[in-house]
């Protein structure tokens, strides 16, 4: 006999309590591994958090080297943890293709348990991690320059005051129809979003009008009525920046326009007008606050859009985003006219 090896013998009292703790630990197991067998048993493998975490990066990105790479990681380590997961639930997980991997009907299925999970280790950090009321963290808004710029910045400052630790990303973008949930925490659009897994609502339905300076005004022949529009100068989009339904606000109202100053952005629109540049086609909630324009009243169309807010559902129950939408829909709350919350 070996010296330090221990002997059982299958009918000691310590071999049987040493298998029936094994049993337990077995039955414990294939709960946790959720994965069923044709005969209505459960496997025996386990998984754990850290095996989900990794399936979500490779469901997520789509191929194993990029999900390796994101999370740094050796990508073998990667496949091992997606082997151990599909060996738990006895499915193929991911379809393996020179294009990537892609989720079967059974990750799709897992796909849905495996955001949960992360959404609940993510609330028990934030709660664990924040002091008293106060948030940590970061949170990572997506908004149209108008939004982002003139509204949501400026109207930061209270909430920066209540949470000095949590750190606020405010990103703009115009183009939001490629946008995937995992580029942000809350995104506010111009069009409805067709991400999957995200809540969606109306946030507030906005007006525009044209605005210009009056030292174009003065130099240029009179706008009264929107055909006169034609003959004037005119600040709008370059094609790429926008959306399809956003870029072709101003085409509604004129079919024929051709706009002879473009740029990507409504501060672009706003300084160009106030050089005297031409006439811009502006949201309301923010020309209306600048000394520099003036409206032209003699244009009678109205022209509307709206704002969408999104969050993906595996956020919502986080303090801190929480915090960011209900900042938001305060601040369009108390906006002026040519900005209203939606109903």
């Amino acid at each position: 006999m070996r010296a330090g090896r221990a002997i059982f013998d299958p009918a000691s009292p310590t071999r049987r309590s040493h298998s029936a703790r094994a049993l337990r630990t077995r039955q414990g197991a294939s709960v946790a591994g959720m994965g069923s067998r044709a005969d209505g048993g459960y496997s025996a493998t386990m998984f754990s958090a850290d095996d989900l975490r990794l399936f979500l990066e490779v469901a997520r990105r789509g191929r194993l080297t990029e999900a390796a790479k994101y999370l740094q990681i050796n990508h073998t380590t990667v496949s091992r943890h997606i082997t151990r997961l599909e060996r738990a639930v006895e499915n193929r997980l991911f379809d393996r293709t020179s294009d990537g991997w892609t989720l079967t009907d059974a990750g799709l299925r897992l796909l849905a348990h495996a955001e949960t999970v992360e959404s609940a280790m993510r609330v028990a950090q934030e709660d664990c991690l924040s002091r008293d009321s106060s948030l940590t963290g970061h949170v990572r808004v997506i908004a149209p320059d108008g939004f982002g710029a003139y509204l949501l910045l400026p109207g930061l400052v209270e909430l920066q005051r209540q949470h000095p630790d949590l750190t606020m990303e405010i990103v703009t973008a115009n183009r939001h129809a490629s946008l995937t949930p995992r580029e942000f925490d809350l995104a506010v659009t111009i069009e409805r979003p067709q991400a999957r897994a995200v809540t969606v609502q109306k946030l507030a339905n906005y007006t525009l009008g044209f605005y210009a300076s009056s030292g174009y005004l003065a130099s240029h022949s009179p706008v009264e009525r929107v055909e006169d529009l034609y003959d004037q100068v005119l600040i709008w989009y370059v094609d790429t920046a926008l959306d399809l339904t956003t870029f072709n606000l101003l085409y509604e109202v004129l079919p024929n326009a051709k706009a002879r100053i473009q740029t990507n952005n409504i501060a672009g629109f706003i300084q160009s007008a106030e050089a005297d540049l031409g006439i811009a086609l502006l949201p309301s909630f923010i020309a209306d606050r600048n000394p520099r324009l003036q409206r032209l009243t003699s244009i009678t169309a109205r022209i509307e859009s709206s704002y969408w807010l999104s969050v993906p559902r595996d956020l919502v129950r986080l303090a801190r985003v929480r915090a960011m939408v209900e900042h938001i829909e305060k601040l369009v709350a108390e906006r002026p006219d040519g900005l209203s919350a939606a109903r």
